[in-house]
This record gives C-alpha cells, structure tokens and sequence, in this order.
C-alpha cells in the first residue's frame, strides 16, 4: 500500500505556528500548571511554544511579578 492510499483510523494532531513570546497572562498560568505538577515540556506544547520560553519564565528572567500574581490567584 502506497502512502498516498492509506487511511488511518485515527486523526493526527494538528500542527500550529509556534509563537516566540508568551504574554503575561501566559506566564501566570505557567506558574500555575507547574504548580499543579506538569513539567516545562509539556507547558511548552500546551502553549505552543520553547522550552527556553518557559525557563526564562520560571526563572523570572522575563514577566517579573507573573509568580506573585500566579500565588494570589491559587491562594483564593
């Protein structure tokens, strides 16, 4: 069977255009996803967007205040 007569019994996921920041917002949810337990890959595929996007977060290279903002949010 040629690759151009297969048929799958499956979707495949859809590929979507990879974005080179992450605003605000973004940031506060990454501090909470890590806080629930994902890992930095898996926040990076959920958002679209580098590893290094969500380091530079987490490191509080970029967005400073997201993980005091993040804290208020999850405190209630």
């Amino acid at each position: 069977m040629t690759p151009e007569n297969y048929v799958s019994s499956f979707d495949l996921n859809q590929i979507t255009t990879r974005r080179a920041s992450l605003t605000f917002e973004e940031a506060v949810a990454v501090w909470l996803m890590k806080w629930a337990g994902d890992h930095n890959h898996i926040i990076a595929a959920k958002l679209g967007i580098n590893q290094g996007r969500i380091a530079e977060t987490l490191h509080e290279k970029l967005h400073v205040g997201s993980r005091e903002k993040a804290f208020l949010l999850s405190s209630g």
